[in-house]
């Protein structure tokens, strides 16, 4: 028992540590806020007896870390914002449908405790990455890799109508009834909106092709990550529960 005690405060130092000793700490239903100040970020959402702990830390000008901790699933990022750079960083199992459930809550506290208007470095990078987190694939094994701000993205117009998406042409801009058939704000690098999504806009509002490619299923996961981290928001979002 004391090795273990031992383990798990050396795991909090790094990662905070497993949901057996999240729920110790703090069993509330829902989202909890338990630290956000200048150098970090840290929240957690319970739901069913199942949580997520989310952790944002700047471990150096400029250096964002980001781990998602499920318990038996860990995800991590480094974002380099002065090199422009991105690590995915899975271990654990594979991400199930609660898991994803829990994403979702989160998102939806985050942006309640973080206002879009002149977010931090850290609140920022917060919303960005668990934007992200909403399209990383459920029952698939996830495998580490790293991705580069390479000015390679394109932003769409704002404006919905057809649009070029990268060799295909697409609904896409901003409007719950911009779906092409399914969830609004096609091409939007962050949570789709739609008459069952609560809240309709949340995260990021930048629009792009590699965004509107993986909406579509055109495009993967992997290959809008350098956007839904890097690129700018051409676009504005309207306060939670209306996209535009």
């Amino acid at each position: 028992m004391k090795k273990l005690f031992l383990c798990c405060i050396a795991m909090t130092m790094v990662l905070g540590c497993s949901n057996e000793s999240a729920d110790r700490v703090d069993e509330t239903e829902g989202f909890t806020l338990l630290r956000h100040d200048a150098t970090a970020l840290e929240a957690t959402y319970r739901s069913g007896g199942t949580s997520v702990r989310a952790l944002v830390t700047e471990s150096s000008p400029n250096v964002i870390e980001v781990t998602y901790d499920f318990g038996e699933s860990i995800v991590g990022f480094r974002i380099d914002y002065n090199q422009g750079v991105g690590r995915f960083m899975p271990s654990g199992n594979p991400l199930d449908a609660a898991q994803s459930r829990l994403i979702n809550g989160l998102a939806e506290g985050l942006e309640k405790a973080v206002p879009e208007t002149e977010r931090t470095r850290i609140e920022d990078t917060a919303m960005r990455q668990t934007s992200f987190m909403q399209i990383v694939p459920v029952g698939e094994t996830l495998t580490p890799y790293q991705y580069v701000a390479e000015r390679g993205w394109v932003h769409l117009s704002c404006t919905c109508g057809n649009q070029n998406i990268g060799g295909y042409t697409r609904q896409a801009g901003r409007g719950c009834s911009c779906n092409g058939g399914d969830n609004g704000c096609k091409g939007r690098c962050g949570q789709g909106c739609g008459i069952t999504s609560t809240p309709k806009c949340v995260g990021t509002t930048a629009y792009t092709q590699d965004c509107a490619k993986h909406d579509y299923g055109l495009g993967s996961f992997a290959a809008a990550s350098d956007d839904y981290s890097f690129a700018s928001n051409n676009c504005s979002c309207s306060g939670v529960g209306t996209c535009y």
